[in-house]
């Protein structure tokens, strides 16, 4: 219920989400913190530029089927419109130890989508994030830009773009595990998605990645291979 009631909020009031989005509006998946077992490992979401939770639902759906708890499931919404990465990155640190608190300290799997990968690679790199992150798995991410970011005029799309300040100031580091496909249309040159350990998955759109079984089991397979 709690997905369906997002997927409708998305088409309603995503601009409103975007400008007030906090660690309040970035809910667990399928249930509440509190009934899940403090063991249970805590996997956090990062959406993309112009996303939000609702992009997850497909995954949360296959991941709940494949039996994990729907409330280790942690969706982290950010407005992409009103802020820079850095300050997003910034928020996620805040979000993870959040979630942190209520599964015993344990460190945090994380993925991501799109612009989502670059704001966790900040957040790695310079926010404390290694210490908090065990697994980053980055779906679609433009890790060394995409010539989009040229068109943009918001100062997270901009830092998409090649050559950016903001991923001149990365130099590359902060990537775990990738996710990538060659048919993406929107990370230009598609080859942009690869960092670190990478995937190259079935030829799929970008958006379409996150409800592609094949990708979904890509990147599953990262996430577990600890």
């Amino acid at each position: 219920m709690k997905k369906i009631l997002l997927k409708l909020l998305s088409t309603t009031t995503l601009v409103c989400v975007a400008a007030l989005s906090t660690t309040a509006l970035a809910s667990s998946g399928g249930g509440e913190p509190e009934a899940c077992d403090a063991n249970t490992k805590p996997i956090v979401f990062v959406h993309g530029y112009l996303g939000g939770n609702f992009n997850w639902t497909d995954i949360w759906d296959y991941l709940e089927a494949d039996g994990y708890a729907p409330c280790s499931l942690y969706g982290f919404e950010y407005s992409s419109t009103w802020n820079s990465n850095v300050t997003s990155a910034q928020q996620l640190a805040d979000f993870v130890e959040d979630v942190r608190a209520d599964h015993n300290n344990q460190e945090v799997t994380i993925v991501s989508h799109s612009n989502g990968g670059l704001v966790t690679r900040w957040y790695r790199e310079f926010e404390g994030g290694y210490a908090a992150n065990d697994r980053f798995v980055a779906l679609a991410a433009p890790h060394n830009g995409t010539t989009w970011g040229y068109v943009c005029w918001d100062q997270a799309c901009t830092e998409m773009s090649p050559g950016s300040n903001f991923l001149s100031a990365l130099a590359g580091r902060g990537c775990d595990r990738s996710v990538w496909s060659d048919s993406d249309g929107i990370i230009l040159p598609a080859e942009s998605a690869i960092c670190g350990i990478s995937t190259q998955t079935t030829s799929a759109s970008h958006l379409g990645l996150l409800w592609d079984l094949q990708a979904y089991q890509d990147i599953k397979g990262h996430m577990e291979d600890l």
